[in-house]
């Protein structure tokens, strides 16, 4: 409010101060002859101009000093004003957001959790073998002395039988024919490994038909080895083999049955002379 009333009284001041120049231009025009008074007045030709009244008007000259005084430059004061703007300081209360940070520390309610460990407080179960006591025969057994020498064969009404475990159906590979191919092979020997050569072969279907071989004409299965083709592609069928000698079978009938793949289309067995014909 003080700032506002200099202010005013400057602007005041400045106002006379125009008025009081402006006058003391005028009276000294009027005084040079360079202005005729009065000025605003009426043209006559027989009064002459009040030029003395006039001169009093030059008494204002020492309010001409006042226009060096430099009061308007004061009014740049107001300027300052602007210092106010320092109050973007309270912006400084964005810190306040540091009080997130508290809420964090909430996490650690977790940790409560891993208080099982007092289970552990128990401590694990002792055990005491118990020893059993092991029995003393009273009687050592006096061991039994096996005879050493070849094992002997088990007697048949047949001087030749099967050799044990040498039925097998595996995939032709005694010739090129491969899968196109279906047949029964194997060999004869004695209880001691010795080849039995000349024994008639005889594979017969369930048809009754016959198909007949000697043993020792094909050695691709041995010494003794034998073979009889049966067709030229794996088929389902069954068959029946055993060993013929002057018009008598010498052996039990081996059942054969083949299941049709190229994986068994070979029956391998053999047959073991147990005594002399």
């Amino acid at each position: 409010m003080k700032r506002g009333a200099n202010l005013f009284f400057n602007c005041v001041t400045f106002a006379f101060m125009l008025l009081t120049i402006g006058a003391g231009v005028m009276a000294l025009a009027i005084a040079g002859g360079a202005m005729e008074a009065p000025l605003f007045a009426p043209e006559t030709t027989d009064v002459p101009p009040p030029t003395v009244a006039m001169l009093s008007s030059p008494t204002p000259g020492p309010s001409w000093t006042p226009s060096i005084t430099p009061v308007p430059t004061n009014t740049a004061t107001p300027t300052d004003t602007r210092t106010p703007t320092s109050t973007a300081t309270p912006t400084a209360t964005l810190t306040g957001t540091a009080t997130l940070t508290p809420s964090i520390t909430t996490t650690s309610s977790i940790t409560p959790t891993f208080t099982l460990s007092p289970t552990n407080t128990l401590p694990p179960p002792t055990f005491t073998p118990t020893k059993t006591p092991t029995p003393t025969p009273s009687h050592t057994p006096t061991p039994t002395a096996t005879p050493t020498g070849p094992t002997a064969t088990p007697t048949s009404q047949y001087a030749f039988i099967m050799q044990p475990s040498s039925l097998i159906l595996r995939e032709n590979f005694a010739n090129a024919a491969g899968c196109a191919w279906q047949g029964i092979a194997g060999q004869i020997t004695t209880d001691r490994g010795e080849a039995v050569s000349g024994v008639q072969v005889r594979v017969v279907d369930d048809a009754g038909g016959a198909l007949t071989t000697l043993s020792g004409t094909n050695t691709l299965y041995g010494p003794a080895g034998w073979e009889i083709v049966l067709g030229n592609q794996p088929i389902v069928a069954h068959y029946q083999v055993s060993l013929w000698a002057d018009g008598l079978q010498v052996s039990p009938a081996v059942d054969i049955v083949f299941p049709g793949t190229c994986q068994q289309n070979l029956a391998t067995v053999n047959f073991i002379q147990t005594r002399p014909l």
